[in-house]
């Protein structure tokens, strides 16, 4: 059994490859200390960057086997099946990405190590968009209506406009790219880190837009990972309450 202090290291290298565009190297680093939520959500992320949603998927759904309040592992599986046009399961998944907020408005995964918020406006948004497109009109406009009142930041008042226009030539929002689970620094900071790029060409480049995907049309998802987010303070969740 591989020691702890090697799972950091590898994790850590996995973390280096992947910011280095070298996404089959990060692969081939996280899968064999894939023990834990936050790895295989690592691995659904570098997977969805590849643009293979249906392994992302898998790995998203190890997460949640593994931690079933991982209510980031749900929204991003949901997204994977966005992109496969499979939006019964979509719609499944934001349904639990919901629920396992437990009431929350926003969960903050910083000090985990995801410089990611969630916001439960972000998740009935993109459940009233499978709902829509699975011709569940009155289910998809009453989570819309209430994504409007569940606002947030600036980057929400989008939602007052989809609301209008019934989602049509809406987005879905995701994860940003190059947001996955990073080690503490503090644990890391002595480690030596490889260099995985040496002198090769920067295969891939990370823009700073927002965490609002492309969506042109039903039966047109265009789901694209787009740049990391800065975040907040952790909020504390309160008691479970399964949405209506």
């Amino acid at each position: 059994m591989a020691s702890l202090k090697y799972e950091l290291d590898q994790w850590n290298e996995g973390v280096i490859a992947f910011d280095q565009g070298l996404y089959e190297d990060a692969l081939a680093i996280f899968e064999p200390i894939a023990d834990s939520a936050k790895i295989h959500f690592n691995i659904g992320v570098v997977y969805a960057t590849l643009g293979e949603f249906e392994e992302a998927s898998k790995a998203y759904t190890m997460a949640t086997d593994l931690d079933q309040y991982l209510a980031i592992a749900y929204f991003q599986n949901g997204v994977a099946n966005v992109a496969l046009e499979d939006y019964d399961k979509a719609l499944a998944c934001f349904h639990d990405a919901y629920l396992y907020m437990r009431g929350n408005m926003v969960i903050d995964y910083t000090q985990l190590g995801l410089e990611f918020k969630l916001f439960s406006c972000q998740v009935l948004f993109n459940r009233a968009l499978c709902y829509l497109e699975l011709n569940q009109e009155d289910l998809g406009m009453t989570d819309l209506w209430r994504a409007t009142r569940e606002k947030q930041t600036k980057e929400h008042d989008i939602l007052d406009q989809a609301l209008r226009e019934k989602g049509q030539d809406s987005t879905v929002f995701t994860v940003p790219q190059g947001v996955l689970y990073r080690p503490p620094e503090s644990k890391v900071k002595n480690s030596k880190k490889k260099d995985y790029l040496g002198n090769s060409k920067v295969i891939a480049a990370i823009d700073s837009s927002d965490s609002f995907t492309g969506f042109q049309g039903k039966s047109a998802w265009q789901v694209q990972m787009s740049g990391p987010t800065n975040i907040a303070a952790v909020e504390e969740p309160r008691p479970m309450t399964p949405p209506n």
